[in-house]
């Protein structure tokens, strides 16, 4: 069993997950059993899992685990289904509903959303308004968790329940030497017939790790993902496994200088410290691989493998083409995260310019972040609002990428940017500053985008506007886009998996 250890699965996830999603799909594909781990507790997991299309076998979470709910059946529970008393008035509302003892309030139950009156969790007020308590309902129809409160509102201890209603775990917070409130203490209850006790979160996950790997016969392989949350747990496993540290950004901490540079703190545990610890490190790119190389001196300890973390699934490539004819040809996308180093700023500037050229053209902005609020005050001094959408976050961006003419990428650093391979999945030429890594690997010239140096705002506006301003260059350039996806397979990525699995 392959086994891809991470944090949480959100509603909104960032490329980790997504890439994640790709890669289960891909060993479903070739009927090699694998699972996406995760520790978070979230009574929301398993509607996140529908929304992204994993099966239950796909998924490994702790507190499902340990519960016993890796599957269950689910139900419905509803607000009649609480027990306030009956001399309780609540305020109904399809959101948030307040339970009032006269004019005190006493709770407030919150619904699952994208449901009728599903109980997601309720909160519960002390005499002076202060939340003293929370309850969460996991969203298959069970009580999941009781958190208490201090009064400063920070969590000073969680109960976990198992569907009958039994305890089965507990966790203790207090404060570090930092003075930040943590989980310093957790408890695993008649486990086996035994009670266990864990130093935090990340002892409580080793454990859980160890135990997938004993169920499931022992010497599984286990990649960190997500490096500051799973390295650790990881790298100090008990029992025998193949464990692998893989880089979902660049390894230094100079976006330009990636040999040269102090290590990136996310890496520090699991490069400078524990190397050898591991049977491997994986990188996206080879260019990443040989860097990476060097920064350790010319010769890695441990092998470094390159995995492209994108791939063009089978059921896309076997779509029908979609030409230029068929497509919103002015239309430029981003699709990614909203935030200071995606330098979203500059492609607003540079599209500017193109829309002095062509007047019809539009730029659509998917994703999230915290930028979002600024850029969007920029597109109203430039005058733009009329032709700069902000799309939010979708999960399923096919669509989007049918439609498109060309997909803008501004970023200052990443590991591999998944999205200009979905790009070139779905024929949008793509133009891309030229920075680590990715876009030198994906992008040739002229051929299905344009490479552009890094920051080089008027040749960006440039670059775009040379693919979308010739309707037969912007076919071709279309064409170009998919035969290259063609790299990044498939087949082409599950036998770069051979090297770890082979």
């Amino acid at each position: 069993m392959i086994f891809f250890v991470n944090q949480y699965l959100m509603a909104l996830n960032s490329g980790v997950e997504h890439a994640e999603f790709k890669r289960l799909q891909l060993f479903k594909q070739h009927q090699v059993p694998a699972q996406l781990v995760t520790r978070q507790f979230d009574g929301l997991l398993h509607q996140n899992m529908r929304r992204f299309k994993l099966a239950d076998d796909q998924m490994a979470n702790l507190f499902d685990f340990f519960r016993g709910t890796l599957t269950y059946p689910a139900k419905v529970v509803k607000i009649d289904a609480l027990d306030f008393p009956r001399a309780y008035n609540i305020k109904p509302n399809p959101n948030v509903s307040e339970v009032m003892e006269g004019d005190r309030l006493v709770a407030k139950v919150h619904f699952v959303p994208s449901t009728v009156g599903h109980v997601y969790f309720i909160e519960i007020f002390d005499q002076f308004g202060n939340v003293v308590q929370r309850t969460d309902y996991d969203e298959r129809g069970f009580k999941a968790r009781d958190e208490f409160y201090s009064p400063t509102a920070e969590p000073i201890t969680d109960l976990y329940y198992r569907p009958d209603g039994s305890r089965f775990a507990e966790a203790y917070y207090g404060h570090n030497s930092a003075g930040v409130n943590v989980v310093t203490l957790c408890k695993l209850i008649n486990y086996h017939g035994q009670d266990y006790y864990f130093n935090g979160e990340e002892d409580w996950y080793r454990f859980f790790l160890d135990e997938l790997n004993r169920l499931n016969g022992g010497e599984n392989t286990f990649i960190a993902d997500r490096p500051l949350a799973a390295q650790q747990p990881v790298i100090e496993m008990q029992t025998p496994a193949r464990k692998y540290l893989w880089l979902p950004t660049p390894h230094a901490v100079d976006p330009r200088d990636q040999v040269y540079s102090n290590l990136n703190n996310a890496y520090v545990y699991g490069i400078h410290q524990h190397l050898t610890a591991l049977d491997g490190l994986i990188t996206s790119t080879a260019q990443q691989q040989r860097d990476l190389s060097q920064w350790l001196g010319g010769q890695s300890p441990r092998p470094i493998y390159t995995i492209s973390a994108g791939v063009v699934s089978a059921d896309q490539a076997a779509r029908p083409k979609v030409p230029l004819a068929e497509r919103h040809a002015h239309q430029i996308i981003y699709t990614g995260r909203v935030d200071e180093g995606r330098r979203v700023d500059q492609i607003i500037t540079a599209f500017e310019r193109v829309k002095r050229s062509i007047t019809d053209a539009t730029l659509v902005i998917h994703g999230y972040g915290s930028a979002i609020d600024r850029l969007k005050a920029q597109v109203a001094k430039l005058k733009l609002t009329a032709s700069v959408t902000f799309a939010g976050y979708q999960p399923d961006l096919t669509t989007v990428y049918d439609q498109a003419g060309a997909y803008v990428y501004a970023g200052e650093s990443d590991a591999q940017p998944l999205s200009l391979i979905e790009a070139l999945g779905h024929g949008v030429p793509v133009v891309a500053y030229d920075v680590n890594y990715g876009p030198r690997d994906v992008i040739k010239d002229g051929k299905n985008g344009y490479l552009i140096k890094d920051g080089a705002i008027d040749q960006l506006a440039a670059g775009l506007l040379r693919t979308i301003e010739n309707p037969k260059k912007q076919q071709r350039l279309i064409d170009g886009a998919y035969q290259s996806s063609q790299a990044y397979s498939d087949a082409a990525v599950w036998q770069q998996w051979q090297q770890i699995i082979g």
